[in-house]
């Protein structure tokens, strides 16, 4: 039983991220805009599939005088977590990565195809398709570079995506206006992390609720959840969830919408972090506010502390116990290293041209931890010998505490 839910867990997220790169692809080079949460739909075989194709080849969705899309594709941090099967970056990531540059330079080998049918169908008046729209996709096909530089912007392009807040952003105002609709045809109310929603007929009733602590977590970037040990009627056993500060926000705004006795929860602060928010000081400073919220909660009225709002937020996720569950797999490569010993796999490409000789640095993988048991800070180095005066030396970006870096970066030397 065990065996089979395991192969079709590996076999539901390979064709999400198989799907996801084709539609990372598809919609960059068909400027495919006006993506949000309720677009991007998920197959319970794992695959990933957008709908609603209304804006394309560079017609943004405005809001107001605000500019909508501003990511080439949406990539959010939940479809990196299905990718990396975890919340910390791994080598599966560059298999994502390759498969995205992979399926971009096929397209753009095939670009004549592709720019000849649209630009037949410019000619005969369809709707939508001009001939700014061939020059569209002209110009997103990258075609004045080589394979290999337009397989490192990609890759650029995938970072930008997925460390944008604009995504949030926006998926943030599409569920506002969601949210005053089902408020108003009187649907409930469900929150923007939990597809359903919960109660007390479907889950046992709730005794207490402790917030046992805050870790930090990676996805892509350093974040913080919150612990909290759930117990429950005719359960020996307590729950750990964990949630986010956001997400203990978005429940204390939709209590005060919904509840209006709900104000006298203790106030949890939305507004913006000067400096980094994401460090363990701030992170002990809201552990204080979210305990005093949820002691706060929890002595409201019975229809307000046991709501189906309330209920759908306490409810365990598959997130919940993933995350236990890797820390059995702490190191996914197979190579065996003591921190602060050297070891690691680098893969690179070389190419010769009229331009020179260049040096494609791919992906890192495997690299031990430092002594203090943090992930490094690494870039890559490359010289070309003989050079005594390091005249050909030429260097990456720094990827931050990461034991499996993506670089993705061309480095020449003429």
């Amino acid at each position: 039983m065990w065996r089979s839910i395991k192969k079709f867990i590996f076999k539901a997220t390979s064709s999400s991220k198989a799907s996801c790169a084709g539609y990372c692809v598809a919609t960059y080079v068909l400027g495919i805009c006006d993506r949000h949460n309720d677009n991007i739909m998920l197959k319970t075989s794992g695959h990933l599939f957008h709908i609603d194709f209304g804006k394309f080849l560079g017609d943004t969705q405005m809001f107001g005088n605000f500019k909508r899309d501003r990511v080439p594709f949406v990539l959010t941090s939940d479809m990196a977590y299905v990718i990396n099967g975890g919340d910390k970056p791994t080598e599966k990531f560059h298999k994502f990565v390759d498969l995205c540059c992979q399926a971009f330079n096929i397209i753009r080998n095939n670009a004549n195809i592709f720019l000849c049918i649209f630009t037949m169908m410019a000619s005969s008046g369809i709707s939508g398709v001009t001939a700014n729209s061939v020059s569209y996709l002209k110009e997103a096909l990258l075609l004045e570079v080589s394979n290999p530089e337009a397989a490192a912007t990609f890759a650029r392009m995938i970072q930008s995506s997925l460390k944008s807040w604009f995504t949030q952003v926006n998926f943030f105002l599409h569920n506002i206006a969601q949210l005053k609709f089902t408020f108003d045809n009187n649907e409930g109310s469900l929150l923007t992390f939990v597809s359903k929603v919960y109660s007390m007929n479907t889950d046992d009733r709730i005794v207490q609720v402790t917030v046992a602590g805050c870790t930090k977590r990676y996805d892509p970037d350093k974040y913080y959840v919150y612990l909290l040990r759930v117990f429950r009627e005719n359960q020996n056993d307590s729950t750990i969830i964990q949630r986010t500060y956001k997400e203990f926000c978005e429940l204390h705004q939709k209590l005060c919408m919904f509840f209006p006795l709900a104000a006298k929860i203790h106030s949890l602060s939305t507004g913006l972090y000067m400096g980094r928010s994401n460090i363990k000081q701030v992170a002990q400073k809201r552990l204080i506010e979210i305990s005093k919220f949820v002691a706060s909660l929890f002595e409201c009225a019975f229809e307000i502390c046991h709501s189906d709002l309330v209920y759908t937020f306490f409810h365990p996720l598959l997130r919940d116990q993933q995350d236990y569950d890797l820390k059995k797999y702490k190191d996914r490569v197979n190579v065996k290293h003591t921190p602060g010993k050297l070891s690691g796999q680098i893969k690179f490409s070389l190419e010769f041209s009229k331009q020179g000789f260049s040096v494609m640095i791919h992906h890192v993988r495997g690299l031990p931890k430092l002594l203090n048991g943090q992930e490094p800070s690494t870039y890559v180095k490359v010289y070309l010998k003989p050079d005594e005066n390091k005249d050909t030396k030429r260097k990456t970006k720094v990827v931050k505490k990461n034991c499996h870096p993506s670089f993705m970066e061309m480095l020449f030397a003429n």
